[in-house]
């Protein structure tokens, strides 16, 4: 390592610091991603640091590999002292290792699905941690795609860690405002809106062929006019007190079904 970084008020703490917020991301181009399991999943991506910040007693041998890979990437690598590493880091089993790297290409037209593809929508979800549960769930069950429209930012340092890195093995992009029906809509998918009201129990819908699983904020749901524009209103039953889910939990629920028919021949379809 050729640089040592002692205190916070360092340019390049302050610099990864500021990417905690939406505006910074924006403005850089840039993000954070903690941990060894989360980095490891980012670099298998073909991302590389530019900057990768290291606490040399916690890394251990994850932060040796993580170091090599860096350099060899021809990313920048700082040791920092345990101060300023609880100063950066948001949670304390990040394992030692932050790193700062350029956001990829994730727009619509970024991607390329492949045939009949089943790919998890989500419109307004506003809560990191959700849409971090939404990149596993879609990781779980072979979405082939998440896309979204509205809501935090899939560059959010809790979507990075709530994924546990799910946001590097599955294809993502996010939709201009208004943009990301008629983009399901161009590439002739069916959609399958969960509501609560829905008609349709989720072992009773079509959710084989070309397919996107749509799901809404955690406060609304999906818009009338959005559940409007689906082939299907799907439904979750529920026998309990409570009237909804929380929407990585209704997704998961859904995305398994997908999965089920999809694979029926397969452990999973049992």
């Amino acid at each position: 390592m050729t640089l040592r970084i002692t205190s916070a008020d360092n340019p390049r703490v302050k610099d990864a610091l500021k990417l905690r917020t939406r505006r910074a991301r924006k403005q850089t181009g840039r993000f954070l991603v903690e941990g060894t399991r989360e980095l490891a999943r980012a670099m298998d991506a073909g991302l590389c640091p530019e900057l990768l910040l290291v606490e040399p007693d916690r890394a251990g041998a994850a932060g040796v590999r993580a170091v090599d890979r860096t350099q060899k990437g021809g990313g920048r690598v700082a040791e920092v002292t345990a101060a300023v590493y609880a100063k950066l880091v948001l949670r304390e089993d990040a394992e030692g290792l932050i790193a700062v790297i350029p956001i990829p290409a994730a727009e619509l037209g970024d991607l390329h699905l492949p045939e009949a593809p089943l790919v998890l929508a989500a419109m307004g979800v506003e809560k990191p941690g959700n849409l971090g549960a939404l990149l596993r769930s879609a990781d779980a069950f072979g979405a082939a795609a998440v896309v979204t429209e509205g809501g935090t930012d899939l560059w959010n340092p809790n979507v990075v860690r709530a994924s546990l890195g799910c946001l590097f093995t599955v294809p993502v992009a996010a939709a201009p405002a208004g943009g990301l029906v008629p983009w399901l809509r161009e590439r002739g998918l069916r959609i399958a809106a969960a509501a609560i009201d829905g008609a349709v129990a989720p072992h009773r819908a079509d959710l084989t062929g070309g397919v996107a699983i749509l799901v809404g904020s955690e406060q609304r749901g999906l818009d009338a006019d959005v559940q409007a524009t689906a082939d299907v209103r799907v439904r979750i039953p529920m026998y309990g007190a409570v009237d909804s889910l929380n929407v990585s939990v209704a997704a998961g629920v859904l995305l398994y079904e997908a999965g089920r028919q999809r694979h029926p021949d397969s452990p999973r379809g049992d």
